[in-house]
Order: C-alpha cells, then sequence, then structure tokens
C-alpha cells in the first residue's frame, strides 16, 4: 500500500513501515498548502493537525482510510470521507498520559508563577516577597469537563495533589468510567453552573463539535471565581477569547493554555495573540502530546490500524455506524459453498431490498462446514421473498430476525 504522512514522523518508523513493503510519503514544509495534488495514488493518508477538506478526500481516488494520529478528528470533514466510502480512524489514548502531565505542569505555573520569577531571574531580578505569594494545591477544587482518556489521567494526579475533584453527571458514561469516577471520589454535578461556582480550577478536556464550540463565553466565565484558573489543552475554538480577556482583567481569573483559536500553521512564526503578555497568563506552544513516550505509543497505533486495515475493519473508526441499521435482519444459514451469497443478494436487489449491514461467519470443522450470514436490510422480507431465498442452491435455512 501507499501511505503518506502529512505531519512529521520519526525516519524509525519510516523505515519500519518501508521494511513491511509500504510505500511512504512524507509531506515536505511546503507540501501541505496543496495537499491535493499529493494524492492521487495514496491508499492511506495519516495526519496529526492537518486539516483534511472534502477537496484533498475527492483528489485522492485510492484512499481507503485516513488516520488522525491522536484522539479528535474535527480537523477532517467526515461527512466526506463517509460519501466516499473512505474509513476515518483515530489513535484514542496514546497520547492522555503525555496532555495530562503538562495540564498539571500549567496549575502549578499558575499557582507558583514559576515562567514569570524564570524571566525575572533571568533578568536580574530578585523578588522573593512576590513569589512566595501562591495559593496552593492541596484542598481545592478542580472541576474536569471530558472524563475521556484524558480527562481520566488528569483526576488521577490532581488526587494525588489533594485536589478535590468534580465533573457533571451524565447518563451517557459507561460503567468502567462511572466506577473510575467513584474510586476518585469525584464529585458529580447536575448542572454546570452549580460545579463551575464551586471550582478553585476549571479543566477542559473536550472534542469540538458544535454543542462545545464557543463553550467558555461570558456566561460561563460569569459563573467562575473570581482568581480561579481555567486551563485549557484540548481545542482552542472551545473558548472566546475576547470574554476570556475581559475575565481575565475584570475577574482576575488565571489562564493556562496549550490551544488556541487562530494559532500559526507552521512549526515557528511570529505570533503575539492579546493574552500572551497578561500577567496572569501561562502559555505553551500546542506541545500536549509532544513527548518521545507519546510519539512512540501513537506510533504503534497508527501501525495497529494499518494492519488492521489490510485484514479487515480497521479500529477507532469514527465513521462506521456502531448501531444496527434497517427494519430488521435475516439469517441466511447456508453451506460454505462459492456463489451462494451471490444469489442471496441479487435476490434481495432484484426485490427493491437495500441491504445496510452484512456479517458471514464460517462454522470450524473436518471436513464441508456451513456459515451464517446475518444481513440487516432496509425492509422486512414478505413470505414470497424468504421462499425465494430458501430455494436457492445450498441455503439451508432462512430466518427474519425481528430486532
Amino acid at each position: 500500500m501507499e501511505l503518506y504522512f502529512a505531519d512529521a514522523i520519526a525516519p524509525e518508523h519510516i523505515a519500519a513501515l518501508e521494511k513491511r513493503g509500504h510505500l511512504c510519503g512524507v509531506a515536505t514544509p511546503d507540501a501541505n498548502n496543496d495537499l491535493a495534488q499529493q494524492l492521487a495514488t495514496v491508499d492511506v493518508l495519516i495526519v496529526r493537525s492537518t486539516t483534511v477538506s472534502r477537496e484533498v478526500i475527492e483528489a485522492a481516488p485510492q484512499l481507503g482510510l485516513i488516520i488522525r494520529a491522536g484522539a479528535g478528528t474535527d480537523t477532517i470533514d467526515v461527512d466526506a470521507a463517509s460519501e466516499y466510502g473512505v474509513y476515518v480512524c483515530n489513535v484514542p489514548g496514546q497520547n492522555a498520559v503525555a496532555v495530562a502531565e503538562l495540564t498539571m505542569g500549567l496549575i502549578l505555573s499558575l499557582d507558583r508563577r514559576i515562567p514569570h520569577s524564570t524571566i525575572d531571574f533571568q533578568n536580574s531580578v530578585w523578588d522573593k516577597s512576590k513569589y512566595s505569594d501562591a495559593s496552593g494545591l492541596k484542598g481545592r477544587n478542580i472541576a474536569i469537563l471530558g472524563f475521556g482518556s484524558i480527562g481520566l489521567e488528569v483526576a488521577k494526579r490532581a488526587k494525588s495533589f489533594g485536589l478535590h475533584i468534580h465533573g457533571l453527571q451524565t447518563g451517557t458514561r459507561s460503567l468502567e468510567t462511572a466506577d473510575t469516577l467513584a474510586e476518585l471520589g469525584v464529585s458529580l454535578h447536575q448542572s454546570l453552573e452549580e460545579m463551575l461556582e464551586v471550582s478553585d480550577i476549571v479543566s477542559l478536556h473536550l472534542p469540538l463539535t458544535d454543542e462545545t464550540e464557543q463553550l467558555v463565553d461570558e456566561t460561563f466565565l460569569g459563573h467562575m471565581k473570581p482568581g480561579a484558573m481555567l486551563i485549557n489543552t484540548s481545542r482552542g475554538a472551545l473558548l472566546d477569547e475576547e470574554a476570556l480577556a475581559t475575565a481575565m482583567e475584570e475577574k482576575g481569573l488565571r489562564l493556562g493554555l496549550d490551544v488556541y483559536n487562530a494559532e500559526p500553521k507552521d512549526g515557528t512564526a511570529e505570533w503575539a495573540p492579546q493574552i500572551a503578555n497578561m500577567e496572569n497568563f501561562v502559555g505553551t506552544h500546542h506541545i500536549g502530546a509532544s513527548t518521545d513516550q507519546a510519539r512512540a505509543a501513537i506510533a504503534q497505533g497508527v501501525f495497529a490500524t494499518i494492519t488492521a486495515y489490510e485484514t479487515g475493519l480497521p479500529p477507532n473508526c469514527v465513521n462506521i455506524a456502531d448501531r444496527p441499521l434497517g427494519e430488521c435482519a435475516i439469517a441466511v444459514r447456508h453451506k460454505d459453498e462459492v456463489g451462494v451469497l451471490a444469489a442471496v443478494l441479487s435476490s434481495l436487489r432484484t426485490a427493491g431490498i437495500n441491504v445496510q449491514q452484512m456479517r458471514n461467519e464460517i462454522f470450524e470443522g473436518s471436513g464441508p462446514t456451513a456459515a451464517v450470514a446475518t444481513i440487516r436490510v432496509s425492509q422486512s422480507p414478505d413470505d414470497s421473498m424468504v421462499q425465494a431465498l430458501q430455494e436457492i442452491p445450498s441455503v439451508i435455512k432462512v430466518d427474519v430476525l425481528t430486532s
């Protein structure tokens, strides 16, 4: 297969993939400005921060898989990928520890003003009285918005610092996550407003969606305590930066960011956002997942996804329906012989019945074996259709499943 890396990858990872017989292309610094022209023969596109638009997908007729080397997929036009039958997969959880570590670093930097005191040192300024003024973390309240893999890792580290952890009550969490939150002693609130009003620190670990875009607005900030910390290591567009600057000035809100609304696309650039010169700000350069440990883990996740794609359905696919489709399912037990399923599908097509999901499983045995095809269809077949399927040579039995 031909692979294309739109973002930098370590040479040893390229070598490992080429050893497995893959043809690998890697973007040059200027290539991402015209990504569509690079993909005419590419089977798999791997991206980290690069935007994958509809135009890019339409320019890649061989493309079958897009891998986001990280958790979120909001930089990829998933609808366009689905339209063209392209899998979109991510590699969740592999950078969780790295981002959680940076989150705690931002919290500590704001509380103890480590970057500011370092700058004073570099300018030959000694001011012990100024930098002795810190609140400390033990016994404070931290609200975590988003208990995915990163949010959970932050919670574990916050617990070790003696912070009381708060979150929102929701009915959509897995039992495993709910058990972990209970073990950590997380206090769950019915409303966002209630949670914000008791929190000394608010840390965001949410995907960017229509619901979360500019979630942190004037109303959100109005419920936060004066002097509270806000940490964002997820997506810059979660914040209304204008409202944020006002809250920093009027409420003394302290801000720690690793992501920004309009950050430079290049690795190096001159950039001066309004908040950068404020005394109550600490910022890093969108480097949350940039540790050797995280890069190695993500690379392994990418390799595993490519391997699974070669043999079937890749893992962590965000645009394959994870629910039963169709009005009902037909279970066709048949001999494991060439042409049986083709005849079944042809009969359904003739009847105007659309196949929406299908799985075929073969029984083990020392001699000739049978198989069962479970086919979810757009409408229930009538008795004559079932009889027609039953009469196909090598079909053993047909059942219509109602659920």
